[in-house]
């Protein structure tokens, strides 16, 4: 009896042992079938992480790329304004001063180009007054006089037989600054123009 006894329930006990076995693969077969195929719950999560994996990935690396790139030209395009270096002169060199005599007859060509045909307008002469400042600055630039402040004032005035005086004072070094006034007239006008040159150290 005993060993019939233990013999059944070696059987139960196997057969019982062979059926959760079997159990088991059969769910581990369907999980990997709906792997496969993309049926199952699990599957479709496992699927979802893995795309979603697959597309962080490359993202973050394109965003380091950008970032990277955008740094550079950042640094490129984004630079401080470069200093001249310092020269220790306290004095222009003799081929790179203001020299009056050199504009003086370039700025009265200038002044009898755009003041030949003109007519007084008070309307108009506020834009007459800016042309010939810009003009006489442009031609002055043309030169080249570097560490040099120029400064113009025009003055146009109408023609009455009037006298007109035009009187200025300045506080500079005699030795580098220096000016130049040069004046102009047609039949209806006056035009004086002067030139102030003040170099800067």
């Amino acid at each position: 009896m005993a060993d019939r006894r233990f013999a059944n329930q070696t059987e139960t006990r196997g057969v019982n042992t062979t059926k959760t076995m079997a159990g088991n693969n059969a769910v581990r077969g369907d999980d990997t079938q709906s792997g496969v195929s993309g049926a199952g719950p699990s599957s479709a999560i496992a699927a979802t992480a893995a795309a979603t994996t697959i597309e962080r990935r490359p993202s973050q690396a394109v965003f380091r790329r950008l970032s990277i790139t955008v740094g550079r030209k950042s640094s490129t395009f984004f630079q401080p304004n470069q200093l001249r270096p310092n020269t220790y002169r306290m004095e222009p060199d003799s081929e790179y001063r203001f020299r009056p005599y050199k504009l003086q007859t370039k700025i009265l060509e200038t002044l009898a180009e755009q003041l030949k045909d003109q007519k007084y307008n008070p309307v108009t002469v506020n834009d007459l007054v800016k042309n010939v400042s810009r003009s006489v600055l442009q031609l002055i630039k043309n030169f080249q006089l570097p560490r040099y402040k120029i400064i113009i004032q025009t003055v146009i005035t109408q023609k009455f037989d009037q006298l007109v005086r035009i009187a200025s004072r300045c506080l500079w070094d005699p030795k580098t600054d220096n000016m130049l006034s040069v004046n102009y007239e047609n039949k209806e006008m006056n035009a004086t123009v002067t030139v102030y040159a003040v170099y800067c150290e």
